[in-house]
């Protein structure tokens, strides 16, 4: 135990030494100023702060580096895949990460290496299909946020191979900047203002952290990522970067839901009234499939979901239509914003595909 101990002592006398410390600095609680800056009871940097927000992240809760690390799925999924790409531009697909680590501050910040918290990369993206990306340091979350595969590769008379099928589970980059999507020959698409607007971007809306006193809350704003959550066991909708970005003069929460209060321009959904954007945009969603079992992809010949809404892996030949109504229900389900990313684009895609699938369905308010 002795020779343990003798050994520690020794490791921490080195550890301080390359750090600047001396055992007498050490012992009256000095700090290099660097590290003072994030560590120190008055930081420079409110560090503890950011990670109680990134604690309940997404990029944190989810864990996805234990299963994707291979391919080049490692140059989002892993701490030190994303950094490689970042330095590089690219990951070996035909390589594993040895005992990768998942995302978290040092994937996007470098401040042992650089002494600040700038990113690590904010140069304009290319999408799948060609498209240019530029969103100042929004470049970053949709050098990942973005689709891995385009229609004109994924949409054919086919079956359905997986679950997890289609752009892949984020294509938030796309659906902001209205691409990619499955557009059906004929018809005419278009995006909503957040498309061109300059300050709509990954940080400024989902980063600015809200006012007044629930701005503690560690789940909403900030490196939570997260628009909405709960505060005081009630749903907060986080409208400030709304606001105060200049996008808009004021922007509400619908009471009582995790929703902006935002109304939509006409009554999509067709449920007889004009509700909020995203309302209306989960009454589409909910045409293709919902908890009552009575979706189009439900009760089709051969149904895509089960009446639970689990996917029904066959061998099944689907029509292009299908294949391709599939494509653009994944591609808006997964952008997880219910069309407040792209309104516009978003109800185009979904009417479109309802309509290839349903002829008696009423496209006539089609955007």
């Amino acid at each position: 135990m002795s020779t343990i101990r003798g050994c520690g002592i020794v490791l921490v006398g080195i550890l301080l030494c390359l750090t600047g410390w001396s055992y007498a600095s050490a012992q009256n609680g000095i700090l290099p100023k660097g590290c003072v800056d994030c560590h120190g009871s008055e930081p420079k940097f409110p560090v503890r702060g950011i990670r109680s927000q990134y604690q309940t992240s997404g990029h944190r809760t989810l864990g996805n580096a234990s299963y994707a690390n291979a391919d080049d799925c490692q140059g989002c999924h892993t701490n030190e895949g994303f950094i490689q790409r970042a330095k590089t531009g690219k990951v070996d697909p035909k390589k594993f990460v040895a005992s990768p680590s998942e995302i978290g501050c040092f994937t996007c910040h470098a401040p042992h290496d650089n002494g600040n918290f700038t990113l690590r990369m904010t140069s304009k993206v290319t999408l799948a299909n060609g498209a240019m990306f530029d969103k100042d340091k929004g470049n970053l979350c949709v050098s990942c946020h973005r689709a891995r595969r385009m229609p004109k590769d994924e949409v054919r008379a086919r079956n359905i191979p997986s679950a997890s099928w289609g752009a892949h589970h984020g294509p938030q980059a796309d659906m902001l900047a209205g691409t990619n999507a499955y557009e059906f020959p004929g018809k005419k698409y278009s995006f909503s203002a957040h498309t061109a607007m300059p300050n709509a971007n990954c940080v400024t809306c989902h980063m600015t952290l809200p006012s007044g006193r629930y701005s503690l809350a560690p789940s909403v704003g900030g490196h939570s990522f997260r628009i909405a959550g709960e505060v005081h066991e009630a749903p907060k909708v986080n409208t400030a970067g709304c606001t105060t970005s200049g996008c808009h003069g004021s922007m509400e929460q619908l009471k009582g839901t995790h929703y902006f209060n935002k109304a939509a321009a006409q009554d999509f959904d067709g449920d007889g009234k004009v509700e909020s954007v995203q309302e209306e945009v989960q009454g589409l969603l909910e045409k293709f499939v919902n908890a009552k079992g009575s979706g189009i992809f439900q009760t089709m010949k051969e149904p895509m979901y089960d009446a639970k809404g689990m996917f029904v892996n066959t061998k099944t030949q689907y029509p292009l239509e299908a294949v391709a109504a599939l494509y653009n229900y994944k591609f808006v389900l997964e952008d997880r914003s219910k069309g407040v990313h792209n309104t516009t684009y978003a109800v185009q895609i979904l009417m479109d595909s309802l309509r290839a699938l349903d002829q008696d369905f009423d496209d006539s308010k089609r955007p």
